[in-house]
């Protein structure tokens, strides 16, 4: 969806796992992959990832009749989640991933609840009770929202090492692991579970590891230096050929990314392989600038554009959407920025421009407040902040 604005597939995806979950697991949970000859296999963390996929094709399509289609199957896999919950902790147990042959960087797999996915579980509990309230079922909404509460905060007080990072969980007997790998941390950041007094701590501590994760944890790893207001290690992670990455995918004449950064040709790892390549919703989001926001009733599609502060000074796209592409250009022009935007028909955008004055922010040279179709809002944290429908437009701020 992010790469070619397709819709189907996702959508054809999203069914076929429901109907697997109809089909093998009536206690809740759903297939470990997408749909081929494996029958009844799951990892416990799939089904944790099942809401987050609704929510996301959501987002991109204003598709709310298939968000709601698949309200009740994704309650089912939370509640799933749910029954494996040790109440002396308020942690969920055994639901860790298996190895499955391929290299796990440094994390603790001998562990009875693990941090991973009781990180996933948190973020599926708070997308259900999005589900929820779209699918106007208030008392769910309650219900799945203060789940997520809950493990949140056992996450938080079980699974911190005393400096604030997080470790790879803890044993039957509720001894912390030693490991504080660097996907036990970046987890909690993307995901919005670490406490703001410790952001930067567990963000050091990520950043110092440089890629130790698979490219299944990609999307998560950039998503975790994005939410510590680091673009500049996103765009050193991304662009650093000396240790297993992106990069290093290129410098070895890749034109695909891989299924993992030193595939095997013993196990038959990929090497085209759609792991790695969600780290363009990172860059898109973070680097362009460009987010989905929820859609209007009517399907309308919303986006946020909003330039980072620092990483690039320039940077150009566009994002693919139902209504047509988001098409961005900025350049860094001192504290402020120039940024060319087309909205295409049936969207709009929410603007946000880095500028310590903005009241000076302008639209096709004339100020902001003037400029036709252009909202003006209050600023926060030295943004200026606008709205736009459908056209072309050219902002200047400082």
């Amino acid at each position: 969806m992010r790469a070619f604005g397709d819709q189907n597939m996702s959508w054809q995806g999203l069914r076929d796992v429901a109907r697997g979950q109809a089909r093998y697991w009536p206690t809740g949970q759903v297939n470990a992959v997408y749909p081929n000859g494996d029958g009844a296999r799951f990892y416990a963390t799939s089904t944790a990832r099942y809401p987050e996929w609704v929510w996301r094709y959501y987002l991109s399509t204003g598709d709310t009749a298939t968000a709601l289609d698949h309200y009740a199957s994704t309650v089912k896999a939370a509640a799933w989640l749910w029954s494996a919950r040790q109440p002396d902790t308020g942690l969920l147990y055994g639901l860790g991933d298996t190895s499955n042959g391929d290299p796990v960087y440094g994390y603790d797999l001998s562990v009875a609840a693990d941090t991973v996915s009781n990180v996933l579980s948190v973020n599926a509990f708070a997308r259900v009770a999005q589900l929820a309230t779209l699918a106007n079922d208030q008392a769910g909404a309650t219900l799945w929202q203060g789940r997520a509460a809950q493990l949140a905060a056992a996450v938080n007080a079980v699974l911190r090492h005393p400096d604030g990072t997080y470790v790879d969980g803890v044993d039957a007997n509720g001894a912390q692991s030693p490991s504080r790998s660097q996907e036990a941390n970046a987890l909690p950041l993307a995901y919005g579970i670490v406490p703001a007094a410790d952001v930067q701590v567990v963000a050091s501590h990520v950043t110092s590891l440089g890629i130790d994760v698979g490219p299944n944890h990609g999307l998560e790893l950039l998503r975790a230096l994005a939410a510590a207001g680091g673009p500049d290690d996103m765009v050193h992670t991304l662009t650093d050929a000396s240790i297993p990455g992106w990069a290093s995918i290129i410098v070895a004449g890749g034109t695909f990314t891989w299924e993992q950064w030193r595939p095997s040709d013993l196990i038959g790892d990929s090497m085209s392989h759609g792991w790695g390549s969600s780290a363009l919703a990172a860059i898109q989001e973070s680097l362009l600038g460009v987010s989905f926001m929820n859609p209007d009733p009517d399907g309308t599609v919303r986006v946020s554009v909003a330039p980072p502060t620092s990483g690039l000074s320039r940077a150009s796209g566009s994002v693919p959407t139902v209504a047509g592409p988001v098409t961005v250009a900025w350049e860094r022009r001192g504290a402020g920025v120039a940024l060319d935007l087309e909205v295409p028909a049936n969207a709009s955008a929410l603007v946000q421009l880095p500028s310590t004055e903005p009241a000076t922010t302008r639209e096709g040279g004339v100020p902001a407040t003037r400029a036709p179709g252009v909202a003006v809002f209050p600023a926060t944290d030295d943004r200026a902040v606008l709205s736009v429908g459908s056209g072309s437009y050219r902002f200047t701020s400082r």
